[in-house]
């Protein structure tokens, strides 16, 4: 399997999930931020998932392909991952993705997606 595309689209989503923070971070405006942070939180999201792929590929040689196998085989592989970031990805995968990338809603939800996304990005 080639990591390469994983890896790259990982590193292009956090890239744009900082950029939309920082500017979120800046903005006034309620409207604008909870866009802001909206958008944040669904690339933050899919560096995770991209970055989860790309050690798969790495290390198993195959895809999950979809939400509840990615899922699957975060619990079988257990040793690929700290326990910081199984914890976050169930939490975040099952529920705050949800609230925070589609709902708008802010507070630990947000920092848990944006966390989430450095944990998995530091180990690419």
């Amino acid at each position: 399997m080639n990591t390469f595309i994983h890896t790259q689209a990982a590193k292009e989503h956090f890239a744009i999930g900082e950029r939309l923070d920082k500017q979120n971070a800046e903005e006034k405006d309620t409207n604008k931020k909870i866009a802001l942070r909206t958008v944040a939180a669904q690339n933050y999201f899919y560096a995770s998932v991209n970055a989860i792929e790309s050690i798969f590929a790495k290390k198993l040689e195959q895809h999950s392909f979809n939400h509840e196998n990615r899922m699957r085989k975060m619990i079988e592989n257990p040793s690929f991952f700290s326990q910081e970031v199984l914890t976050l990805y169930e939490l975040v995968d099952r529920d705050l993705r949800n609230r925070v990338a589609y709902k708008g809603e802010n507070g630990q939800k947000y920092e848990s997606v944006k966390k989430l996304a450095k944990l998995l990005g530091s180990e690419l």
